[in-house]
């Protein structure tokens, strides 16, 4: 059944028929290995947040990065109506409902859950589709693609993950007696703040890269995913519960989530809120080495998998 928009012409007498399938020659200047790797890092950034597809794949990043955006935005609202109810500057920062050590435990579980949905959409789809072989046969390179793929992911999750620190560092500017002097008073926080952003990012994604890159099947990666994060966290707190020595710290190490909450409570020099990590009694440099070791790892595997997967 011949399509109505393609165009039949006659083969003059051959016995086959050539179809216009509407392929246009391109004219522009070839950009090579550096401009094919923007556009895939650009690509990957796009189909990460569902631009220029459906509405129904934006539902989930968008939504979850609205929710991410939403304790900040609660947390500048009620310091806007203190503030206009005549309350002084201490006060308002007094009863600030969150702070910026507390801010990343509130998101957490929505990076966790960004990742787990959109990293398979990222790794795992041109897999399943078999267009691999469509991408390593030009000027993308087998980790030219995976560096572009993992960047893309570290982006959107900059988005996820530092915009929330901004909302919640303007705001408390903003509700400053003297703003001038409230942007002196938060400047400190704001390094802190992108540190402790730059580990998530790089941790979670990373990772969360590697799980989703073994395998095409969408529902199996997710599940690793959301597995990788959870069941070690489940598994520390238990065995910190029963060993606080040697034994409850390895567990801990061994627990992304807790590294996470490990090296945001020692950049923040805070009380940890996770009772796992309070209980281990872990110094803070050995959770910034134990997320290193988690990048590097991570990003390990991510390249063996593309060196080897065929296509």
């Amino acid at each position: 059944m011949t399509a109505p928009s393609m165009d039949r012409r006659p083969d003059h007498g051959r016995g086959g028929s050539i179809y216009d399938l509407g392929y246009r020659g391109y004219e522009g200047r070839r950009l090579g290995r550096r401009g094919a790797i923007s556009a895939l890092l650009i690509h990957s950034l796009r189909t990460a947040y569902g631009l220029g597809r459906s509405a129904r794949s934006k539902v989930v990043p968008v939504g979850l990065a609205v929710l991410a955006v939403l304790p900040s935005l609660l947390a500048l609202g009620i310091l806007m109506l203190i503030s206009t109810l005549g309350a002084p500057g201490e006060a308002v920062e007094a009863i600030s409902p969150i702070a910026y050590d507390t801010l990343f435990p509130i998101i957490a579980t929505l990076v966790f859950l960004f990742c787990a949905a959109q990293a398979p959409e990222l790794f795992g789809r041109d897999q399943g589709s078999g267009v691999l072989p469509l991408y390593f046969s030009r000027a993308v390179g087998r980790l030219d693609y995976a560096a572009a793929r993992v960047l893309g992911l570290y982006l959107s999750l900059a988005v996820l993950v530092l915009v929330p620190y901004i909302v919640l560092i303007i705001g408390r500017v903003l509700v400053a007696t003297d703003p001038v002097a409230g942007l002196g008073e938060e400047a400190p926080g704001v390094p802190v703040a992108v540190a402790v952003g730059a580990a998530v990012i790089l941790l979670v994604g990373s990772l969360s890269a590697a799980v989703a890159s073994l395998t095409p099947r969408r529902a199996y990666s997710t599940a690793a995913i959301i597995g990788v994060f959870l069941i070690p966290n489940i598994g520390a707190a238990l065995l910190v519960e029963l060993d606080t020595g040697l034994v409850g710290q390895i567990s801990v190490l061994l627990s992304p989530a807790d590294v996470l909450d490990g090296i945001n409570a020692f950049l923040f020099d805070a009380r940890p809120d996770n009772p796992t990590v309070r209980q281990a009694g872990i110094d803070g440099w050995v959770y910034i080495l134990a997320a290193a070791a988690w990048i590097a790892g991570s990003l390990a595997v991510l390249a063996h998998r593309y060196r080897t997967i065929e296509a």
